[in-house]
């Protein structure tokens, strides 16, 4: 069956909202992914299991960290971001506890603990999942039309930059497109060498991790 692509909004505005939804998706889809395998964890394959949970914890860290060092100062400028800065400090001691049981395991599986590393996304499951869908609902492209579209192409650019020299390509890459939905696989926009000879590259370097994601590449 042919799949019709979702194509990527040409207008400034909508673009923010856009990446934001299709970031925040593959973010809320490995939180629940875990949550369900934590039930019955692949104990005879834990270390690829456990290199899963902790592509995903630390990428959503990483987004964060692009976020508050380029997006929000940005937007800052005419907006309020106060609210999303505060949710972060508050998601982000949960999320380090998680990676704490996360190496502790990979150094010793015989301290795995799927019951506390589930209850410590328990625990933050409400802000987390609040503040995921607030923040796409706050980059409404009414909202942003307070920048011209001069200025939102300049974060853009600005974003793409960082992210590009901060962001891991063995894990970022692989994990979006393995958390993003065949529909919406016309982002991230890829040169086809990258498409086709690059990210089966990158994917090869973990890929034992990549079996824990909902979809394909």
């Amino acid at each position: 069956m042919t799949v019709r692509m979702v194509p990527i909004p040409i207008d400034p505005h909508e673009q923010p909202q856009f990446i934001m939804c299709r970031l925040h998706y593959a973010f809320e889809t490995a939180f629940n992914n875990t949550l369900k395998l934590l039930e019955e964890p692949p104990c005879n394959d834990l270390n690829n299991f456990l290199g899963y949970c902790k592509a995903w914890c630390t990428t959503l860290i990483s987004h964060h960290d692009n976020e508050e060092r380029i997006m929000f100062p940005y937007l800052e400028r005419k907006l309020d971001f106060g609210k999303e800065l505060e949710q972060h400090k508050n998601m982000h001691k949960a999320l380090l506890a998680f990676l704490e049981k996360v190496a502790l395991a990979r150094k010793d599986p015989t301290a795995f603990d799927p019951k506390g590393m589930a209850q410590i996304l328990k625990t933050a499951e409400g802000d987390l999942m609040a503040h995921l869908h607030q923040e796409i609902e706050d980059l409404a492209p009414e909202r942003l039309k307070v920048f011209t579209r001069e200025e939102i192409r300049e974060m853009m650019s600005l974003i793409h930059k960082y992210v590009m020299r901060h962001e891991n390509p063995l894990m970022t890459l692989p994990f979006v497109r393995s958390h993003t939905p065949p529909e919406y696989k016309s982002w991230p926009q890829l040169p086809w060498v990258i498409k086709k000879l690059l990210l089966p590259l990158l994917v090869l370097r973990h890929s034992g991790y990549w079996k824990y994601s909902p979809y394909s590449m």
